[in-house]
C-alpha cells in the first residue's frame, strides 16, 4: 500500500483533520422503548393521557423507514427491463383527512410487518418531529398496522421539536381561554364545554370538539350564523391555529346540559 493510500480515502481525500462521533445507536437491538409501550399501554386502557405518551415519545428511539425508487432503468442485453439504479427516500404517507405524515417505527418488528423492504434510519423522538416538521408533514404516524398505532399531530409536533411541554386542549387552560373570549361576544351561547374528538389518537375525529349550549328556539339559519361567527373568530386567532389541529362543533339546548 503507498503512502497515500494510508492517508486518503478511495476518492483521494486526506484523512486528516477529519472527526468520526460515535453512533448513539450502535447497541441498539431494534426493540421498542419499554417506556414508551407502557405510556401507550397506560394511554389505550385510560389510565395515563396522551401527553404521557409524547414525553415518552420525545426521548424514545424511532426507525424512519427508507424506501428505494428506482431512478433509472433500462434494458437488458436480452431485452429484459432492468434497473440501472436507485435511491433510498424517506417515506411520505396521506392520511385520511388529507394531510402529510411521516410514519415511524417504536421497532424492527413494527416496520417490517409494515413493509418488509424498508430499510431503518434510527433517530429520537425529538429530531424526527424537527424532521417531519422540516419536510411539511402535519402528522407522524406511529407504528401502521400495528396495536401501537397512534397519530401525533401538528400542535404535539411543533412542541415536541421545541422541547416544550404539550396538553391536550380540551385541558390546555390557553385554549379554554381563547374560545371563552369568543363565545362571550355571542348572546345566544348559554355555555360550552370541551371534549377530545380523537380518544384513540388515530384520526377518529377532529382533535378538538366544542360542544356549545344554546338559548331554546333558535332557527337552522341562526345556528348557521353562530357557527361561522365561531370559526370566524377562533380561526382567527393565530395562537388558537398554533395550539389546536382541527375543530368540530356541536349544538345543544341548555335544558340538555344537566341530563
Amino acid at each position: 500500500m503507498s503512502d497515500h493510500d494510508k492517508f486518503s480515502d478511495s476518492a483521494g481525500v486526506p484523512w486528516e483533520g477529519r472527526s468520526f462521533e460515535a453512533n448513539p445507536f450502535s447497541g441498539d437491538a431494534g426493540l421498542a422503548d419499554e417506556n414508551l409501550l407502557e405510556a401507550i399501554a397506560n394511554f389505550q386502557t385510560g389510565v395515563a393521557g396522551l401527553e404521557k405518551v409524547y414525553e415518552a415519545f420525545a426521548s424514545a428511539r424511532f426507525l424512519i423507514p427508507l424506501l428505494a425508487e428506482l431512478g433509472e432503468s433500462g434494458v437488458g442485453a436480452h431485452g429484459q427491463q432492468v434497473d440501472k439504479s436507485a435511491d433510498l427516500s424517506i417515506v411520505t404517507v396521506l392520511t385520511p383527512d388529507n394531510q402529510k405524515a411521516l410514519p415511524v417505527f417504536s421497532s424492527v418488528a413494527a416496520m417490517t410487518k409494515w413493509n418488509a423492504n424498508a430499510r431503518p434510519v434510527p433517530n429520537d423522538g425529538r429530531k424526527v418531529c424537527l424532521a417531519a416538521a422540516s419536510e411539511g408533514n402535519t402528522r407522524i404516524v406511529l407504528d401502521p398496522l400495528s396495536e401501537t398505532e397512534l397519530v401525533i399531530r401538528r400542535p404535539a409536533i411543533a412542541a415536541i421539536a421545541q422541547g416544550l411541554n404539550w396538553l391536550p386542549p380540551e385541558r390546555n387552560p390557553e385554549v379554554v381561554e381563547l374560545i371563552n373570549q369568543s363565545v362571550e361576544e355571542i348572546a345566544e351561547v348559554e355555555s360550552f364545554t370541551l371534549v377530545c374528538g380523537d380518544p384513540t389518537a388515530r384520526l377518529r375525529g377532529q382533535e378538538l370538539l366544542l360542544v356549545v349550549y344554546l338559548k331554546p328556539g333558535l332557527t337552522e339559519l341562526e345556528l348557521k350564523g353562530i357557527e361561522g361567527q365561531l370559526f370566524g373568530q377562533l380561526g382567527a386567532s393565530e395562537r388558537f391555529v398554533e395550539l389546536v389541529d382541527s375543530l368540530a362543533v356541536k349544538f345543544l339546548p341548555t335544558s340538555s346540559q344537566d341530563q
